[in-house]
């Protein structure tokens, strides 16, 4: 098989121009102060960072860009109100998505640098990611070099944290993120799990029957509540490469229920004529039943590379 060429395709110079000009852009914002006065949270001191900018929230946390103090490094700073819920499952979600992963360290898992809590709040400073996520690439139509290349560097942050015993849960587009030299990074560890962890304790953070993540990228035995494996986030790694390849998600519906129907019971998707070639990474990865999928995230990378016919490190 023929080694896909890297040189740069009409597609990856627009994507590279449009990364360039989202980054420009991120910086001019970053100059400017951005965080409402009246924000009850920021006006708060005591965390040792200065914020910048409100980034996200939802009903109980808040995510912000923030300068650090001692040493005015840009980073991310997800704070959630502990003021009234000190011991309730989402409080402690939220402390063990900062201690599953602040203690590993890969190239290709998000750095957590500081954790802990306020009188009012629980916080996880982590890693700043300049150049967004994989989901704002996916309608630029990257090349399958690039496809590839992300992929691969998906496989390897999958290995790092598999490695440990974990496994992410929410592999999606918008959780894989790029730094200054873009490198991807797995990212939020909101429902992610330990292999080794008592059954008795996940039903007490995820409540019987109850199904955690997204849909569109959900295994089939994970859409069923039945116990995962690593093998689960392979599975949405499988759908990821597809979207990446085709710019569309290979299973889709109206409701989430409908959607992990099609993952349980519809046929494997078919790739276009022109990207046959990459079927059978496909269809390994997409595999209805675990046992037929890559054993592995290593064995994944490994097969990526024979598809691209060079290396993608």
């Amino acid at each position: 098989m023929s080694a896909i060429k890297p040189e740069l395709s009409g597609a990856e110079r627009k994507a590279r121009i449009s990364r360039i000009a989202e980054d420009l852009d991120r910086l001019k914002r970053l100059r400017s102060p951005q965080v409402n006065d009246q924000d009850p949270v920021a006006r708060k001191p005591g965390l040792g960072y200065r914020f910048i900018k409100l980034v996200g929230e939802g009903a109980m946390s808040r995510v912000y860009l923030a300068r650090r103090l001692s040493d005015s490094a840009t980073i991310v700073l997800k704070l959630l109100d502990t003021r009234r819920r000190r011991e309730d499952t989402i409080v402690k979600r939220f402390i063990r998505e900062a201690e599953l992963i602040s203690g590993l360290s890969s190239r290709y898992v998000v750095k957590i640098y500081d954790h802990g809590f306020t009188d009012d709040y629980g916080y996880i400073a982590m890693e700043y990611f300049p150049r967004g996520d994989l989901k704002e690439r996916i309608p630029l139509k990257v090349p399958p070099y690039l496809a590839l290349r992300y992929m691969y560097q998906l496989a390897l942050g999958l290995d790092a944290i598999h490695g440990v015993g974990i496994i992410h849960r929410d592999l999606k587009p918008a959780n894989l993120m790029f730094r200054r030299d873009d490198t991807l990074s797995l990212a939020d560890f909101g429902i992610s799990k330990r292999i080794t962890e008592e059954r008795a304790d996940q039903e007490e953070l995820t409540m019987v029957g109850q199904v955690l993540g997204t849909p569109y990228y959900m295994s089939p035995e994970q859409g069923q509540g039945v116990e995962v494996d690593a093998r689960a986030d392979l599975y949405s790694a499988g759908i990821i490469l597809y979207e990446l390849l085709t710019g569309e998600r290979p299973y889709r519906a109206r409701t989430p229920s409908a959607i992990i129907y099609k993952h349980v019971h519809a046929d494997l998707p078919k790739l276009p004529p022109k990207l046959h070639r990459f079927q059978p990474l496909v269809n390994s990865l997409l595999a209805k039943e675990p046992e037929c999928r890559y054993e592995s995230a290593s064995t994944m990378s490994e097969a990526l590379e024979e598809a691209a016919g060079m290396k993608l490190a």
